[in-house]
């Protein structure tokens, strides 16, 4: 994580600008914001607009807004953090108090999206046929050695065939 400003006060108040440049940042930037913390970030905002004549038209800006933190979710698949919350800065598109969520990524490009399909697929499939999904996360000790079986692993309720040993049915020919 790149540390871009700091102003600390002797109180442990103060501020300071993170640029995550890692998975394992984002898990960082997860456990040092707490709800009540403000957040500021660029964004995407869709805002409605009117013209003269009465038409209402809609399009999509890009806006910093400062939030006061409410809720924090971390999705360890997409290495993403969404920080759900109240503007406490008004600008030319968003008033204050108005709700708004900003997901904070990597500075780099949701991951590789067919593999991302194909576990969610996988996962609704499971969930489909009555089993229960567990998701570990790779930035724990537990999904780094999952990661290096396979980064899948199931629990079955049967008995399935020892694949490294092959069956030999020739025996029963023999007599």
């Amino acid at each position: 994580m790149k540390l871009l400003h700091k102003d600390i006060e002797k109180d442990n108040a103060g501020q300071v600008t993170l640029m995550p440049e890692e998975a394992e940042d984002m898990w960082h930037t997860y456990n040092l914001l707490q709800v009540g913390d403000s957040l500021r970030a660029s964004t995407i905002r869709k805002v409605q607009t009117e013209s003269s004549t009465g038409s209402v038209g809609s399009s999509r800006v890009r806006t910093t807004l400062t939030l006061c933190v409410e809720t924090i979710d971390f999705d360890s698949q997409a290495c993403q953090l969404r920080v759900k919350g109240t503007n406490i800065e008004e600008n030319q598109y968003v008033k204050m108090g108005a709700y708004h969520t900003i997901e904070l990524e990597l500075n780099r490009k949701h991951q590789d999206v067919p593999t991302r399909s194909r576990y969610v697929r996988l996962v609704d499939n499971v969930r489909d046929n009555g089993g229960n999904v567990r998701i570990f996360s790779s930035l724990h000790v537990s999904g780094e050695q999952l990661t290096q079986l396979s980064g899948v692993a199931a629990i079955l309720r049967f008995p399935i065939a020892d694949l490294s040993e092959p069956e030999d049915d020739s025996s029963s020919d023999s007599d």
